[in-house]
């Protein structure tokens, strides 16, 4: 079993990184995809948007788990 976290700290900092990473996926939505209209990526600009947002979570859930894992 794992146990419970008693340093509300932490709970803090993921939320605090959870709204920043929300912000950002919104910003590339709105503004990112369009940059690509009138490129040749302009069909892969969904692949390209997500593979964007897939990498920038599994980097902030690593870099998360080397801070509060030491």
């Amino acid at each position: 079993m794992t146990e419970p976290a008693n340093d509300s700290g932490h709970h803090l900092f993921g939320l605090l990184v959870a709204i920043f990473a929300t912000l950002a996926v919104f910003f590339i939505w709105e503004y990112g995809v369009s940059y690509l209209d009138g490129t040749p990526f302009e069909e892969l600009r969904y692949v390209i948007f997500a593979v964007t947002v897939v990498g920038m979570l599994s980097g902030l859930q690593s870099i998360i788990s080397r801070i509060f894992n030491r």
